[in-house]
């Protein structure tokens, strides 16, 4: 197992050569203030998807992040030991036999397919034999001592193989939120042009973030008007929910199975949300002898309860919040999704950071071609002090004053 942990640029960085400036201070944006923007260009409908097709993946990076590597070679029990202890949700995977290019991606989602296949062969040996049989943990079994390779051959000869998915960092965010959308994925590897390593994670939050970030100017009046549901935003019709007496093998099936990541819990009499079981969750439920799938949904979030994991907490919004609200609340509570009440507290939809990214970005931009650009700053910017790195956004910073204030006043 290994770990890589890149030090970059504070915060995000902006390109502004191809795009009028923000403002003058683009980290003032964060908490509504505009600019000097003409309106004409507020009004498109495709302004947060140009601003995602001029910035580069590199723009988003993060000031740190930590990725944890497996080898294709490692014993899968063993890997999935290795999300309780990393506590994430996802590690890459890389081949030793091609010098550790990376391969794949293992997730919480392929920990589910093994705990309910393990489930199945269980049951189908209890009803052979009649006899119940003694829970097992996922080490003792057969897949569980695969390695992750022989794994990933078994689920590619089952038909549900999916090739690494993943983009290099000088292609353009929205060329990124088009690939999390077409291929309903959670995370994108964003991998160095030159050598193809990786550098980081990019999901669908820190897209929305960056938006929210360098974008309000670009939100269109009628989204601080209208709500989710009126502009067609979000899950309002066969909603999936699970009872605190459901199951937990039916919740993870669910999950599984029906395209979702989360499942909010609800009162079976009044529709009222109580918590939500999401597919981190599931990691650790089979892990320890005392444990299996076998439980209710209550068993369960009882039991994540007691450990150690950064698990998401319920998020909801009133059913009359506007659109802009909703995508404020998403992004300062940084969650996954927010399930929208009426005002009895029960459930009426499910808005997920997809459903937001796809109306705001990806369906607006359809037609803009994509861009690549040329030119990138990753390995300058690495090698850089903090003293140097702050020297440059000042710099950026008086560069984008001075091109603002040139916008205000033309003749001066």
């Amino acid at each position: 197992m290994k770990k890589s942990k890149h030090l970059l640029h504070p915060g995000f960085r902006m390109t502004s050569k191809k795009l009028p400036p923000l403002s003058p201070n683009p980290y003032k944006t964060y908490h509504g203030q505009t600019d000097s923007f003409r309106p004409s260009i507020l009004e498109e409908p495709d302004g947060f998807a140009r601003l995602l097709l001029f910035n580069s993946c590199y723009e988003s990076m993060p000031t740190s992040s930590k990725m944890v590597v497996f080898d294709t070679e490692l014993v899968l029990w063993k890997a999935f030991n290795g999300f309780i202890y990393q506590n994430t949700r996802h590690v890459l995977l890389a081949n030793s036999s091609k010098e550790g290019a990376i391969s794949g991606i293992l997730s919480v989602t392929d920990f589910i397919r093994v705990m309910l296949r393990f489930n199945r062969e269980r049951e189908s040996r209890e009803a052979a034999s009649g006899v119940q049989e003694e829970v097992k943990t996922i080490q003792t079994d057969s897949i569980g001592k695969m390695s992750i390779r022989d794994y990933r051959e078994l689920v590619q000869t089952e038909g549900n193989f999916m090739d690494l998915v993943s983009i290099n960092a000088d292609q353009s965010l929205l060329e990124a939120a088009r690939l999390l959308c077409h291929h309903r994925i959670h995370r994108l590897p964003v991998l160095d042009p030159d050598n193809s390593s990786p550098l980081f994670i990019l999901t669908h939050k820190r897209i929305l973030k960056f938006m929210w970030c360098f974008g309000q100017q670009f939100c269109p009046s009628e989204w601080r008007k209208k709500t989710a549901k009126e502009l067609g935003v979000g899950t309002w019709v066969g909603i999936r929910v699970v009872f605190y007496d459901t199951r937990l093998s039916d919740c993870l099936d669910i999950l599984l199975n029906k395209g979702v990541s989360g499942l909010p819990v609800v009162d079976s009499k009044t529709l009222e949300v109580q918590d939500i079981y999401t597919r981190f969750d599931a990691v650790g439920i089979a892990l320890l002898q005392a444990n299996c799938i076998d439980v209710t949904v209550k068993e369960a979030l009882a039991y994540k309860r007691n450990i150690d994991l950064q698990t998401e907490r319920v998020v909801s919004v009133k059913e009359t919040d506007t659109f802009w609200h909703i995508v404020s609340v998403l992004v300062e509570s940084s969650v996954h999704r927010v399930c929208v009440v009426n005002e009895q507290n029960a459930i009426e939809g499910v808005i997920s950071l997809s459903d937001v990214i796809n109306f705001m970005a990806v369906k607006p931009g359809k037609a803009l071609k994509p861009t690549k650009f040329t030119q990138h700053t990753q390995s300058a910017a690495g090698d850089l002090s903090d003293q140097a790195i702050t020297a440059r956004l000042q710099q950026s910073e008086k560069e984008r004053e001075e091109e603002a204030a040139h916008k205000r006043n033309p003749t001066s």
